[in-house]
């Protein structure tokens, strides 16, 4: 396979795991304190994350929890952000101005800053009061903290199952990648070359649609796209779908799937360019399907890591290549 690394891949998601006990101390510690709300803070992939997290948590937990665009708090602030208040952020670099700016607000808050950061050495890990480095996706590292929260609210009683079979995660996420290479590298070469295409998602995958179209799509492969949550679709972007355009729809495992459905039943009517990537389509060996909801967006990750590497070939144009994005001042 192309640019395939499954040990990496593995030892990546194992890493993540392997947080498990540093977390629980952390939030122990915090739950001990007492805090009043939590805020998942973010910008560009890392505001999709808290998206996806949101997405399952506002249904299943009665901790005042927020998402916030680093940006967006900039300009607008947030009277519920205080001293009582947690903050969790993600970062690759840890050198996001947007994020540095916010973060530095949030502390003239005296809120407390837990931080994903990849660079220990960053402006970022130095404003965190709790830093957890090194890499991994941001969506499993800041679910397993929320899943920890929860079970200290007495929210989640499946927490030890969970992790359990987590130890099939890893495997679970490279054999997904396996499964989906061949559609993923004929997706590439039927739409690698698109004038414009558009991402439906729903649910925890709405974020991912997002995500998938900006900061990969746009930002990595220099593609036209535009992301629509499945929850809109029938409210505007229908009456611009044609014969002609390019669809692609994500579907899930979680309370949004009737949702998607109803999009991937309409479209064919109106619509011959349309690939659907659906999680339940592919297994990971040992994970019941009670935690399929909660896994869906690192499924759907692990789809669109093929995606990306067939259309880097098709487009001959390596991902890490950028006009803009750390090569100009803005």
């Amino acid at each position: 396979m192309l640019k395939f690394n499954e040990d990496e891949i593995k030892k990546e998601v194992k890493e993540v795991l392997d947080l498990r006990e540093a977390i629980e101390k952390c939030v122990t510690k915090i739950c001990n304190d007492g805090y009043e709300n939590i805020f998942i803070m973010g910008i560009g992939g890392t505001y999709a994350v808290a998206e996806e997290i949101m997405a399952y948590m506002k249904g299943h937990t009665k901790i005042n929890l927020y998402i916030e665009n680093a940006a967006d708090l900039i300009a607008e602030g947030n009277t519920k952000l205080g001293k009582k208040s947690i903050v969790i952020i993600s970062s690759d670099t840890g050198r996001t101005q947007e994020m540095i700016d916010a973060v530095k607000l949030c502390k003239n808050q005296a809120s407390t800053i837990i931080g994903f950061v990849q660079d220990k050495k960053s402006p970022l890990a130095d404003l965190c009061d709790s830093l957890f480095a090194g890499p991994g996706s941001a969506y499993l590292k800041i679910l397993l903290i929320m899943l920890d929260f929860m079970k200290e609210n007495n929210e989640f009683e499946l927490y030890d199952s969970f992790y359990n079979q987590m130890e099939y995660l890893p495997k679970g996420l490279a054999d997904v990648q396996k499964s989906v290479d061949s559609k993923a590298e004929d997706f590439a070469k039927k739409h690698g070359n698109d004038q414009m295409h558009y991402i439906i998602g729903g649910g925890s995958l709405k974020g991912a649609a997002y995500s998938y179209a900006m900061c990969y799509m746009e930002e990595m492969l220099w593609m036209r796209t535009k992301s629509v949550s499945a929850a809109d679709f029938f409210h505007g972007t229908l009456e611009i779908i044609d014969r002609d355009s390019n669809v692609t729809l994500f579907k899930g495992e979680d309370g949004a799937r009737e949702q998607e459905e109803r999009v991937e039943k309409f479209l064919p009517r109106i619509c011959e360019n349309i690939t659907v990537f659906d999680t339940k389509e592919y297994q990971m060996k040992g994970i019941d399907q009670k935690f399929r909801d909660l896994l869906t967006p690192l499924i759907m990750s692990a789809i669109y890591a093929r995606i990306n590497v067939h259309l880097e070939k098709v487009r001959r144009h390596p991902m890490e290549i950028r006009r803009y994005y750390h090569r100009l001042d803005y």
